[in-house]
């Protein structure tokens, strides 16, 4: 008996060019709920942003943030995974500013293409370090304690060394006594491969590009699969 699912947003929740999850789909999300069913969404995104997007099922969820780095329900932290302060601080003086997820806000100091709240020195930011954001695709000579969560051209994303979303969907599991065997999951990114190695019924998005998920069965939407195998 499937007792949690988990979810990614970007492109598995989210399509492309959605800017708020699709009504169905949070129906189908509430009858979950409804039901004792623990839904967790599984995201690079900082916590902030989840009360906008989920409204009334907010502090029903359990979500999984900044690629693993933090865990939170109903609006107290189950885990968090911290950055080195000041080894994030080199980083920016190295390539020109960045961006610092923290709790609740995103913090921009420097030349950053990210949207948030601006600060002239990273030494005014008052939260922990949970995920950086650096102005560049190419970082080199990082230190031990980073880990590459997401990289492009332009762009890339670091939590500390252990945080992913498998390691965090691993300690929620744990909390909530549930075996990897009730667990499902789906996911369309790199980013999302420990996430569906965590659990035991995994599923990749049709439309997804990453060629990482092996044989992993696919799935048109989170929705049409979930109503299938929970009759609702």
């Amino acid at each position: 008996m499937i007792r949690m699912v988990f979810c990614d947003i970007d492109g598995t929740l989210l399509k492309k060019t959605e800017q708020a999850i699709p009504q169905d789909t949070m129906t189908v999300l509430r009858r979950l709920l409804d039901r004792g069913v623990t839904v967790v969404i599984a995201t690079g995104r900082p916590y902030g942003q989840m009360r906008a997007l989920f409204g009334p099922l907010f502090y029903r969820l359990v979500f999984v943030c900044m690629d693993g780095a933090l865990v939170m329900h109903k609006n107290c932290v189950l885990y968090k995974k911290r950055l080195m302060k000041c080894k994030s601080r080199e980083l920016f003086e190295r390539y020109g500013g960045g961006a610092v997820y923290g709790r609740e806000q995103i913090y921009c100091v420097g030349n950053t293409p990210v949207n948030g709240k601006r600060v002239h020195t990273p030494f005014e930011i008052p939260e922990d370090y949970l995920k950086v954001e650096l102005p560049t695709g190419t970082v080199t000579d990082l230190h031990e304690s980073f880990r590459i969560a997401y990289q492009n051209d332009r762009t890339t994303e670091l939590v500390a060394v252990g945080a992913d979303k498998g390691a965090a969907a691993r300690v929620v599991m744990q909390k909530f006594g549930v075996s990897p065997e009730q667990a499902i999951a789906f996911g369309d990114g790199e980013n999302d491969i420990p996430l569906l190695c965590a659990v035991g019924h995994a599923y990749r998005m049709k439309d997804s590009l990453c060629m990482g998920f092996g044989d992993l069965p696919t799935a048109e939407s989170v929705e049409s699969v979930l109503r299938k195998h929970f009759g609702i």
